[in-house]
């Protein structure tokens, strides 16, 4: 067969790909409409989901801790966990890092280490920028951004979901692209019919053969007579009132679009009453406190291990960052003095490690333990008629 002579051709099978990349080059997705990182924040879904875990997780204050001896030590924070970088401080970057997380499923960290050990720097990479990722003999990992190539002690890469001898993780937005289409796809469709206006809200029937300047004359009478005014019609000549309501497929409509709420707030794992999806309206006060921890345990804690990893792995072996949960986990306020005084009682905390908590000044005397359980011995402060159970070998600094 001749080269310049084209053979037979045959449609490229759609099952073979589950995102219908090949079925629909041009919008990458049935429903016809053009996915990306940004359009995809035009849907109130994707932009809810992806937020909330970008502020909750930035929100928690970062803490450097070093376990010695069986104890853990909190040490000072290092300037670059504070100012990442001079155009970042640390929340803009952890949310800079969670958005690209939940977008692409991957997010890539150049860090170049220092003297001391520690980055002199923390700067974000976008994934399109990561060109290339080659796994060298030694094992180590090379990644070539743009036309440099920086091997993995200079360049971290985070991955959400990852298989096997996979250099990249599954991206959310491409596993999600028909459903992120059609809910843009029914947005568009949506504001195009009420932006055209082309459906009456009400109208005027005959059997009998009018002109167009009898039609006219008719409705402009019919709006003089009634705009405003909701005055009872009379009508005559054969004439027929009928309004134009929502149809039971626009019904379905909405009903869709709140499906595809609930398939993105599932996918990231998001409860409903915090998208205020339907379904998720019914929570209570009383429970409010048990979803707080249940959203910590179930949708954030997978994030924040990978974080914390991540961040561990760039500084000196022996130390450990650690994200604080503490306002995720903060139950009200007569539960917290409750189960502090019961602490106290039992030996397990001091009064000013309990009033550290409560963000509360310590006082003088305040790091010795005092017990005062039923059956056990009493115990006070120094210079008191009852012994002291001591203190700390160490005072946590504060």
């Amino acid at each position: 067969m001749s080269l310049w002579r084209k053979g037979e051709q045959r449609a490229l099978p759609t099952t073979i790909d589950p995102y219908q990349i090949t079925a629909r080059p041009f919008f990458n997705n049935w429903s016809g409409e053009i996915v990306t990182e940004t359009s995809a924040f035009a849907h109130s879904a994707v932009l809810a989901c992806v937020t909330i875990l970008a502020d909750s997780i930035a929100s928690m204050p970062l803490q450097l801790i070093r376990t010695r001896g069986g104890r853990i030590e909190q040490l000072p924070t290092p300037s670059v966990l504070l100012r990442p970088n001079d155009r970042q401080n640390i929340f803009e970057f952890i949310h800079q890092t969670m958005l690209t997380l939940a977008i692409h499923g991957n997010a890539y960290i150049y860090a170049p280490s220092g003297t001391n050990g520690v980055p002199i720097e923390m700067r974000n990479i976008h994934p399109n920028a990561v060109k290339g990722i080659a796994e060298n003999e030694n094992g180590t990992l090379t990644y070539t951004v743009g036309k440099q190539e920086y091997s993995n002690k200079d360049v971290r890469g985070i991955h959400w979901l990852i298989l096997p001898n996979m250099m990249k993780g599954i991206s959310p937005l491409e596993s999600l692209r028909n459903t992120v289409g059609m809910g843009l796809a029914m947005d568009r469709f949506l504001a195009q019919f009420y932006g055209e206006g082309a459906t009456p809200s009400s109208v005027l029937e005959t059997d009998q053969s009018i002109t167009p300047e009898q039609a006219k004359q008719i409705r402009d009478n019919w709006e003089e007579a009634h705009y405003k005014h909701r005055k009872p019609a009379v009508l005559q000549g054969g004439l027929k009132w009928r309004s134009v309501t929502t149809s039971a497929a626009d019904m379905q409509m909405l009903e869709h679009k709140e499906s595809i709420i609930r398939d993105i707030a599932r996918v990231y794992r998001i409860p409903l009453h915090l998208v205020l999806g339907t379904g998720g309206d019914s929570q209570t006060y009383q429970n409010l406190e048990a979803l707080g921890s249940a959203f910590f345990q179930y949708t954030l804690l997978g994030w924040v291990r990978r974080l914390e990893n991540t961040f561990s792995e760039m500084l000196p072996a022996g130390t450990e960052v650690r994200f604080n949960p503490a306002e995720f986990l903060r139950a009200d306020l007569m539960t917290r003095v409750k189960a502090q005084q019961l602490q106290i009682m039992s030996g397990t905390l001091t009064p000013n490690e309990a009033r550290e908590i409560e963000n509360l000044e310590p006082y003088e005397g305040g790091d010795q333990f005092v017990m005062g359980l039923a059956g056990t011995a009493l115990a006070g402060i120094a210079g008191g008629d009852l012994p002291t159970l001591g203190t700390d070998p160490i005072p946590p600094a504060r």
